[in-house]
């Protein structure tokens, strides 16, 4: 699986310790939330899906062989297996 990094910071200066909530707008944005410690104040960052998909790595710059599948199961087992143990229901 190829990604980029999606970088958030608050007005501050300041990185999530961890994103409480990540969703889509009427008008088809990505939102994630979170808790600045610094600010004391609740913080998003909305993004165009558009953007999202202009932002994604080409399949020619696949880092697949970065992350090898050791167990012999198809990604999105994988994947399925890792959203579950995160509580995200698959």
């Amino acid at each position: 699986m190829s990604y980029r990094h999606l970088s958030l910071q608050c007005h501050c200066g300041q990185t999530p310790e961890r994103i409480a909530e990540v969703g889509f707008t009427d008008d088809h944005c990505l939102v994630i939330q979170w808790w600045c410690i610094q600010c004391q104040e609740i913080v998003h960052v909305t993004k165009p899906l558009a953007d999202c998909w202009r932002d994604c790595p080409s399949p020619g710059n696949s880092q697949d062989g970065v992350f090898p599948n050791r167990s012999g199961k198809g990604y999105l087992e994988e994947d399925a297996e890792f959203l579950r143990s995160i509580g995200v229901q698959v």
